[in-house]
């Protein structure tokens, strides 16, 4: 059955490794620029800090072939004009953005200066793509989370001057948390400018590696358990350090990882706080009940197969729809069809999933 209902894609991708960006850096930074070059087995990555992006091999591995399928690429992560093609096909109203090789990238970096200056260019360049039609092409932030002043001012920036939607952050950056009090400065200016805070996952980023994923040098276990333990990790301390109570406006989605694994970790996070919540004077409820506050989305991936499961525990409204257009594990063409079809959820439901509820989320209109 094709999808009838418009969707609005809470979390599809561009490329950015195509991009000259010397050519968009300030002088001081210019001999700093991304290059790509071989490394490791032969695959292309970017060198920055003389370093191959994301980690080629070895123990905390990044993105990284053979595919047991092929590989689903798509001319529209490069070209606007062809990804309103494909989101005309699939019957997408509304894309919003998030990079890969770069955005995925400058959180993790060394330089703190050379990182605001990358995010600088990079968020300006993902404006012009998304000039081609800024209605339905719309960008997220990428940040300096190692500056939070400078984040402060480019989330501004990014969405004041570039029309954008959300800020894409790391769950961890050298070991710091999402529930660090260090965050509220930018949780504060998110809340005002009414955007969200997209936590998103990178793997094998140097100092920034997602958990567990140090032990393993094959990606399949990085990409196994590397994205669903960081954002198991970055609900936990959102909620526990009183995030939502201390900016009760703001709204946050947790990206990249499904949603198979809320019921058990909010049963989980509940049954700790009846016999831990001590610790945490900061939370003042179980977890479970902040849920009904509206603050906390979460994309589901295209084949879960207990998504109606989820939904019974923990509510429809909570649930937004993703592409992840077009990474090695997306679903082209028919990304929307596992809802659109599934016989267990209402067609209520259904619209809530692909698009009421990623409109609430995101300041769309």
């Amino acid at each position: 059955m094709a999808n009838s209902i418009p969707a609005v894609d809470a979390d599809g991708h561009l490329e950015e490794n195509h991009i000259d960006w010397k050519e968009r850096l300030p002088d001081k930074y210019k001999s700093q620029a991304p290059e790509r070059r071989p490394s490791g087995n032969g695959q292309l990555r970017t060198i920055i800090e003389g370093k191959a992006w994301p980690r080629p091999a070895g123990l905390g591995i990044g993105v990284d072939g053979p595919y047991s399928r092929p590989h689903p690429r798509r001319p529209g992560m490069t070209d606007p004009k062809l990804r309103l093609v494909d989101m005309d096909s699939e019957n997408i109203d509304v894309a919003v953005l998030f990079g890969a090789g770069l955005a995925g990238t400058l959180p993790a970096l060394d330089d703190a200066g050379l990182a605001a200056a990358l995010a600088t260019a990079r968020n300006t360049w993902l404006a012009e793509y998304c000039a081609e039609n800024p209605k339905r092409i719309k960008g997220t932030a990428a940040l300096a989370q190692q500056d939070i002043n400078a984040s402060v001012e480019e989330l501004h920036r990014s969405v004041k001057e570039l029309g954008f939607v959300g800020a894409s952050l790391f769950p961890n950056v050298k070991g710091r948390h999402l529930g660090d009090p260090y965050y509220f400065p930018l949780y504060a200016e998110a809340e005002q400018l009414n955007v969200a805070i997209c936590v998103h996952m990178f793997l094998g980023r140097y100092g920034s590696d997602a958990t567990g994923t140090e032990r393993v040098d094959k990606f399949f276990y990085s990409h196994l358990f590397g994205h669903p333990f960081e954002q198991m990790i970055a609900l936990s301390v959102i909620i526990g350090e009183g995030v939502l109570d201390r900016f009760p406006k703001l709204r946050l989605v947790f990206l990249e990882s499904g949603c198979g694994w809320l019921p058990y970790w909010f049963e989980r996070m509940d049954e700790h706080y009846e016999v831990l919540g001590v610790q945490l004077p900061a939370l003042k409820s179980a977890p479970s009940k902040l849920l009904e506050r509206g603050q906390l989305y979460f994309s589901r991936e295209a084949d879960e197969k207990e998504l109606a499961h989820v939904i019974d525990i923990i509510g429809e409204d909570w649930i937004v729809f993703a592409s992840d257009y077009s990474h090695f594990d997306s679903r082209f063409p028919g990304a929307s069809e596992p809802i659109v079809n599934h016989p267990k959820l209402s067609d209520a439901t259904k619209r809530k999933i692909l698009n009421d509820n990623a409109r609430r989320l995101y300041p769309l209109d």
